[in-house]
């Protein structure tokens, strides 16, 4: 109970009804529920987490190590674990504290994935066992267990293809000059595309579907059909615009820049170079996020040491980034 004497009406045929008790959840269109929430989720996460350590192992000191519990948001909840039975107890123990404030958490609506588990066992929930899935939806983006972004940037093209069709209309119109409608695309389409692709994990593969959907849409918005061709060079100089695949890598930066300036212990940071527990296969390494990024700092003498130190100035780092998206 967050309010004392709590109480509502409703609007039924136009006239308001008798004022009626209301024993959980915070008044909607106070500027205090927000808050008062995200207390009551603190308070929930911190009771159901901190009595034992059930996470995934996120840093190691010469005298201890801490782990991961869980990733929050509002109310979209993470919770991580290495073993089946820590998981178990641990969404068990957020359950039963979330029911003490009257917090119910909906069977339907949560996920389980597992990734590279020996165990096959099902995690239940209120008697009943929880949906297995191969991917979620977390915060606007696609989470894979396989660990790679291909089921998210397919998700992202499908979104902008969606986009891009809805303002046909505006591509055909004779009455708004090329300027606007390049302004229009990269507005409402590209920032569709490109959401979250400061984490994508990039193939030769990928790349190329990314840059043949932008090829393919500005050529629609310059109006220029087989046999009428020009040279993707050509079309970007016409439109003034660069290849996803350079959008996708500056943003990508960027976004390392910010991070480099969080403090040492924030999640962003010790996610940038942390190592997950356990030993890859034999044979070549698979390419991934970290490998992609550490390539072309050596690619340009770099070190994380010399990027920490050059982060600090933004407009040192803007300039690094321009430098490394021009070549």
């Amino acid at each position: 109970m967050l309010y004392s004497d709590f109480k509502s009406q409703v609007v039924c045929d136009t006239e308001l009804t008798d004022p009626f008790n209301v024993s959980t959840g915070v008044k909607q269109g106070c500027i205090l529920s927000p808050f008062l929430f995200i207390l009551a989720m603190d308070w929930i996460m911190k009771t159901s987490t901190d009595s034992e350590r059930r996470g995934i192992r996120w840093t190691m000191t010469m005298t201890a190590t801490t782990t991961l519990e869980d990733l929050d948001f509002a109310d979209d909840i993470a919770l991580l674990s290495h073993r089946h039975q820590d998981m178990h107890e641990k969404t068990k123990a957020f359950s039963e504290t979330a029911g003490n404030l009257g917090l119910k958490v909906s069977t339907k609506k949560t996920k389980s994935m597992r990734v590279n588990a020996r165990v096959q066992d099902g995690i239940k929930l209120n008697g009943e066992e929880i949906e297995e899935v191969d991917s979620f939806t977390y915060l606007g983006s696609k989470m894979s267990n396989t660990g790679d972004a291909e089921v998210e940037i397919l998700a992202r093209l499908a979104k902008a293809s969606q986009a891009f069709a809805s303002l046909r209309s505006t591509w055909k119109a004779k009455n708004i000059s090329q300027k606007i409608k390049l302004r229009i695309f990269k507005s409402n389409v590209i920032s569709t595309l490109l959401y979250g692709s400061e984490s994508w994990k990039m193939t030769k593969t990928i790349s190329n579907k990314l840059d043949v959907f932008q090829n393919r849409c500005l050529r629609r918005i310059l109006n220029i059909f087989w046999p009428n061709t020009i040279s993707n060079e050509e079309l970007h100089r016409r439109t003034e615009t660069e290849s996803i695949t350079t959008q996708v890598q500056r943003r990508r930066w960027r976004w390392i820049g910010h991070v480099l300036r969080q403090q040492t212990a924030d999640l962003s940071r010790v996610a940038l170079r942390w190592t997950p527990d356990g030993r890859r296969k034999r044979g070549r390494p698979k390419e991934t996020w970290r490998r992609t990024v550490e390539r072309e700092m050596k690619g340009k003498g770099w070190s994380w040491g010399l990027l920490a130190r050059v982060s600090a100035d933004r407009h040192r780092w803007r300039t690094l980034v321009e430098a490394l998206c021009a070549t």
